[in-house]
């Protein structure tokens, strides 16, 4: 039988507040709703990073917060900001799990590990008013295609999938990694106060361009580092958040040391631990790492299409900002089993920004990008 198969990852839609970087709703929704009336099964494969959980705030009685002890409530909380913010994906994502053919598979990322509780899973098969056909998985593995997210091959984000849960007093939490733990209770203040910054690629570029910025992070950095060592374990001996895994120094150190805010490479660690079995599939599909990536190997094709969040090229030369394209991967799954695939582009019609304009005023420049994507939210 014939199948579509669709895998896009990396959206990353957060609360609709200045730390939520994606404002592509009306892109994503007509490529959603394109997929609706197909004559053959579709699977629409959510690589990882749907949603930013992460970056979302945790709002009770008004006031923001970013709690490092994850429950099911704090995630049914930021949920609920989530589909407010984005409700027109969420409707096309229902109207595309009407067709009981197609299914929407949702792989756990970095920033979307809150979709391991039960709970979570659960709203979000309410909200598109299907179960059977929604998935919910670290992986997807059919068709001699794999796809994950990504983050299980990065130092510093892998998370123990046979211990995803810790408990504290009383409750059950998520066991993410510490450097999210980092970001949540420490750089969230910075995120907040630099919204577009982090949306500027090369990163080494756009710190060369912006030192003060660069020594912030830094200086945030060594102190969360040092006080991880010497004082959270201490202090909150009873609380296992706070417990530093030891062998994480050297890496943190490296990165330190070299100013080194990016991911690093997925897929070199991803074929060295699969060498073996790399001919078991014939294409692989990771997110994490928000590049357009693309090889081959013989029979075998290993891609990442990139991320569907708002961020921006930065020409050293002239300092401007030009807005990423779009990407998503297609496959078609033809009755003998063999495959076609294609890497689609999806280019938005955007200004072409300058560096020094979005600096000196980057919450102005926030509500400018979301303006030219039709989006909007309340919080801009």
């Amino acid at each position: 039988m014939k199948k579509e198969i669709i895998i896009l990852g990396d959206i990353e839609m957060g609360g609709g507040t200045l730390t939520d970087d994606f404002i592509s709703d009306k892109a994503l929704s007509k490529l959603i709703y394109s997929l609706c009336n197909k004559n053959i099964p579709v699977d629409l494969i959510l690589n990882g990073d749907t949603f930013d959980f992460l970056k979302c705030p945790y709002i009770v009685n008004n006031a923001a917060s970013y709690p490092r002890h994850i429950t099911s409530e704090v995630s049914l909380a930021k949920f609920r900001l989530i589909y407010n913010a984005h409700t027109s994906v969420f409707e096309a994502l229902k109207r595309f799990a009407q067709e009981k053919k197609n299914r929407i598979f949702f792989i756990v990322g970095n920033h979307d590990a809150d979709l391991v509780h039960p709970e979570i899973q659960e709203n979000i098969k309410l909200v598109l008013k299907s179960s059977g056909n929604i998935i919910f998985s670290f992986y997807y593995n059919e068709h001699s295609v794999h796809t994950e997210h990504g983050h299980q091959y990065d130092f510093l984000n892998k998370v123990n999938e046979e211990h995803l849960f810790l408990n504290y007093q009383g409750q059950k939490i998520l066991n993410i990694p510490w450097v999210s733990l980092g970001l949540i209770s420490k750089f969230m203040s910075l995120k907040e106060q630099y919204p577009m910054l982090e949306r500027i690629t090369p990163r080494p570029a756009m710190f060369s361009h912006h030192k003060s910025v660069e020594k912030v992070i830094t200086r945030h950095s060594l102190m969360y580092l040092l006080k991880s060592l010497a004082y959270y374990p201490i202090r909150y001996y009873s609380d296992p958040t706070y417990t530093f895994p030891r062998e994480l120094i050297r890496e943190f150190y490296r990165r330190l040391k070299n100013v080194h805010w990016d991911i690093d490479e997925i897929v070199t660690v991803f074929k060295k631990k699969r060498k073996r079995k790399l001919h078991r599939n014939k294409i692989y599909i990771f997110g994490h790492v928000h590049k357009r990536h693309l090889e081959q190997h013989g029979a075998i094709t290993i891609i990442h299409p990139d991320t569907w969040r708002d961020e921006y090229f930065l020409d050293t030369q002239t300092r401007q900002l030009t807005s990423k394209s779009k990407r998503y991967v297609r496959i078609m799954v033809e009755r003998d089993q063999s495959l076609r695939w294609e890497l689609i582009d999806i280019r938005p019609s955007r200004s072409i920004l300058h560096f020094d304009d979005v600096i000196r005023d980057e919450q102005k420049y926030v509500r400018v990008a979301a303006q030219e994507e039709g989006y909007e939210a309340k919080a801009l």
